[in-house]
């Protein structure tokens, strides 16, 4: 029996692979849809690249991410947990200049804050390229998305914790400078757990039949399973300075219910009262929840 190892039933311990690969497969779509969308803005057509995936843990991307972005998180229901759409500024300084008659050279790579028009344009970029995200994820799973909020700097979005693995999709951008800047989706890996693939297979589909040996076996394990039973005879509620006046000696008035649950872990089994049986003290159901 050393092989046994705990397992909590209802939890998804799958990696969510076939998300991940139709993310991957998206790449090309995705930077087509890129190109034609930053085009007006930028007077010419751009060169968009898919970069390769990269699975890795939140605070890896903050650390190597830089101080200033356009930042905008948004939910794509039903991938859980917020989805982060980065466009690097000199990417977006430079579409301004661009859009209004310049050649984009007084884009600078030190700026530290946008102007209003930059912050207008920024925002409206993003909303496009999710809208154009949305549409092409419609081949994997539909996508509902909502923005939450915009940010310049990764450290005062509050983003993601750091412990989070995620999913980084980027792109690189050249504007004919041989200059590349990036645009990146971050998804939260375990965002994708349980997620309904468009033409997979649902739960309940498996044309295979249950093994009934398994089944025997299961049951029979199952019947031995042990769980903590506890009830609780009074929850007394103190102020902060009774609490810490308390000495040995006092007495805490408390009152005890006419029925009392009898909880399995965090869930109210059953109901009854609290007596004595054998010379031992016994809870009696009197109802089950």
């Amino acid at each position: 029996m050393n092989d046994v190892q705990p397992f909590a039933l209802g939890r998804q311990t799958s990696e969510p692979v076939a998300a991940i690969s139709g993310l991957e497969k998206l790449g090309e779509r995705v930077s087509r849809r890129l190109r034609a969308i930053i085009e007006p803005y930028g007077g010419a057509r751009p060169l968009v690249t898919a970069l390769p995936l990269e699975e890795t843990m939140f605070m890896m991307w903050d650390a190597s991410a830089p101080e200033f972005a356009s930042l905008s998180l948004y939910r794509l229901h039903p991938i859980k947990g917020p989805v982060v759409l980065r466009i690097d500024a000199p990417l977006v300084s430079l579409l301004v200049d661009r859009f209004y008659g310049g050649k984009g050279d007084r884009a600078s790579s030190d700026k530290r804050e946008f102007t209003p028009t930059e912050t207008r344009l920024g925002a409206r970029l993003a909303d496009g390229i999710i809208a154009a995200l949305v549409e092409c994820w419609a081949e994997i799973a539909p996508l509902e998305p909502v923005l939450i909020n915009r940010e310049t700097n990764p450290a005062h979005a509050q983003l993601m914790s750091g412990e989070t693995a995620i999913v980084v999709q980027g792109f690189e951008v050249d504007m004919g400078d041989h200059r590349p800047r990036i645009i990146e989706f971050i998804y939260p890996k375990a965002g994708f757990g349980g997620l309904e693939i468009v033409g997979s297979p649902k739960a309940g589909d498996e044309a295979r039949p249950a093994d009934p040996v398994w089944r025997a076996r299961l049951a029979t394990r199952l019947d031995d399973v042990r769980f903590p039973v506890r009830t609780v005879l009074a929850r007394p509620n103190l102020k902060m300075a009774e609490l810490m006046s308390l000495k040995p000696g006092d007495v805490i008035p408390i009152h005890i219910a006419r029925q009392l649950p009898l909880l399995v872990g965090d869930r109210v089994f059953a109901q009854g009262t609290v007596g004595e049986q054998d010379g031992s003290a016994a809870f009696m159901i009197e109802k089950l929840a």
